[in-house]
């Protein structure tokens, strides 16, 4: 009850910012970096070329079409907006023309596009699970659906790989080396390292230069890509895996409880 109670006003919300002219969109290239990482939700609101500053960011649909794309104003010359996301080596090749402007970027929360992506996986698993285990006995309807919840979440993790990924930018060969740039793009800290054992700690969106002798006969480098947690981090996710085991323990705990005398 209370899932649906929560599913509904953010579908509410969701439709109030819409009708209202916002936009809310998912990043899904590394090009904004650390500002804007892959999986970030954009909360953009409608607005005009002459409003814009420089350092704005703002989300526009690039010439000849294809997906909107969320970049930084980097400069305005004679009226004219030039845009580049923060890890790209050049501007944008055209201006962003007053038709193309789809909003100013207001909000950006980092990984909940991640979220809003699974919810196709979610919501469907998480339906089939409660309808399978609607008829189920009462001592196994709770130990079936406790197991069942997770594993949907962990079909959604599998599917779209949101919190241990890095993509290479580019690929430089040097006289006795070859120079990779990577970026992180999930959502836990990792350790991108080479064979050679050249190594970078990342955040997500955090970009670093990899500096390698191991190339193969065509110059490249094979990556491993791992994740590299503090202890806070690795308490946090230890914590959200024993929900499941916190919550079996205490049902079982509360079914076990004696009458009070």
């Amino acid at each position: 009850m209370l899932a649906a109670v929560v599913l509904f006003t953010f579908v509410l919300i969701a439709l109030g910012w819409r009708v209202t002219g916002g936009r809310w969109l998912s990043v899904d290239s590394p090009s904004m970096g650390e500002a804007a990482p892959v999986g970030t939700l954009v909360l953009t609101r409608p607005t005009h070329l002459d409003q814009l500053r420089q350092g704005d960011i703002i989300s526009f649909t690039p010439t000849g079409g294809g997906p909107v794309h969320t970049h930084r104003v980097e400069r305005i010359t004679l009226g004219q907006v030039f845009t580049k996301g923060d890890i790209n080596g050049a501007e944008d090749p055209r201006p962003v023309a007053e038709e193309q402007l789809v909003g100013k970027a207001v909000a950006r929360w980092w990984g909940l596009a991640w979220l809003v992506k699974s919810l196709p996986i979610l919501i469907p698993g998480s339906a089939l699970v409660w309808l399978a285990t609607r008829w189920t006995g009462s001592r196994w309807r709770t130990p079936l659906r406790l197991v069942g919840y997770p594993l949907v979440v962990c079909a959604a993790i599998v599917v779209l790989r949101p919190l241990v990924n890095a993509s290479l930018l580019t690929t430089l060969g040097q006289e006795d080396s070859v120079r990779a740039t990577v970026v992180s793009t999930g959502l836990l800290p990792i350790r991108v390292q080479t064979p050679d054992d050249v190594f970078a700690d990342l955040r997500s969106g955090q970009v670093s230069d990899l500096v390698s002798h191991a190339a193969d006969a065509k110059g490249q480098v094979s990556l491993s890509v791992d994740a590299h947690m503090s202890w806070l981090w690795w308490t946090v996710c230890f914590a959200l895996c024993s929900i499941p085991l916190a919550a079996s323990v205490y049902l079982g705990l509360r079914a076990n409880r004696g009458p009070v005398t």
